[in-house]
């Protein structure tokens, strides 16, 4: 396990946007054992054996496999995923997070094959010696989706919806994503602590259509969700808990929940990347500052 000393955030290690190699061997479109979890590691481009799983990660995942597996685990979707072999499992060490950016592309290029468009990918990060408070897991899990999203080589990233607005979801490399942060500060929240260090869950908005009816899943499965949850958590169901395409529905404030039902900000944490703009005011500035630097 990791000291927290220092700050969270000087202690992330970040990444520079993954560059694609003609060269680089194909994915494996076969191979992943849906009854070997370890067969299903992603780390960058590796996957299985070759992604070196540390040590610490087999109790990481024994923990989230024993919530997720009891009967009573309020996400029967989640549930399913793990019996069916339809998860994709992550890692990292400390807050080395300079691969990640690499496993969520070849995550996205994995769900685009039509016998992964079910799967849900989760990352686990290696427990703190000492748990962090609430705050300070949220301000983590922000930075890491706001670098994630800095760092996004796709051309469409920049065309995103801004999070204040209904039709946003986060997305990299071009796959739409629902983000759930689970972490030891959860105390009441139970569903939303799944072991001893933060999990981060991306689940393709794919894997909320019916593959036969191409339609999205029923609202009155999920609602069988919800009222789960109220029985599994010692809280009642968050008021930012919505569906995707309601009328008032946020996805961002459903990402990372309080541990008491206070409701999230009205200012998104994510800020949507405006390279062009910033390019254009860095050359300004530039120029500003050689116009007006004395002769």
């Amino acid at each position: 396990m990791r000291s927290n000393e220092g700050t969270v955030m000087d202690a992330v290690q970040f990444a520079e946007p993954p560059a694609p190699n003609p060269h680089e061997d194909a994915l494996p479109s076969e191979g992943f054992d849906p009854g070997d979890w370890k067969s299903r590691i992603i780390a960058g481009r590796a996957t299985g054996a070759a992604a070196n799983p540390p040590a610490w990660l087999d109790a990481s995942y024994g923990t989230m496999c024993g919530h997720v597996m009891d009967p009573a685990y309020p996400c029967f979707f989640g549930t399913m995923a793990e019996k069916r072999g339809e998860m994709f499992y992550s890692y990292v060490n400390g807050r080395d997070i300079r691969d990640l950016p690499a496993t969520m592309q070849t995550f996205a290029e994995l769900v685009s094959l039509p016998q992964y468009r079910k799967n849900n990918i989760a990352v686990f990060f290696e427990p703190d010696r000492e748990p962090l408070t609430h705050a300070a897991y949220h301000d983590l899990f922000w930075s890491i989706l706001q670098h994630l999203h800095d760092v996004d080589p796709h051309p469409h990233a920049d065309a995103q919806p801004d999070p204040s607005h209904e039709d946003w979801e986060f997305s990299f490399a071009g796959v739409e994503t629902f983000v759930v942060c689970a972490c030891p500060s959860f105390r009441q929240r139970h569903s939303r602590n799944l072991g001893p260090g933060m999990v981060l869950l991306f689940q393709p908005r794919s894997v909320f259509v019916d593959t036969i009816t191409n339609k999205v899943i029923g609202r009155e499965a999920r609602n069988q969700v919800r009222k789960r949850i109220e029985t599994w958590d010692t809280i009642p169901a968050h008021p930012d808990l919505g569906f995707y395409g309601d009328p008032g529905n946020l996805e961002w404030k459903q990402y990372f929940l309080d541990d008491t039902n206070l409701p999230a900000d009205d200012r998104c944490p994510f800020l949507k990347r405006q390279r062009e703009k910033a390019a254009a005011h860095a050359l300004a500035d530039v120029a500003w500052r050689r116009t007006s630097a004395p002769d």
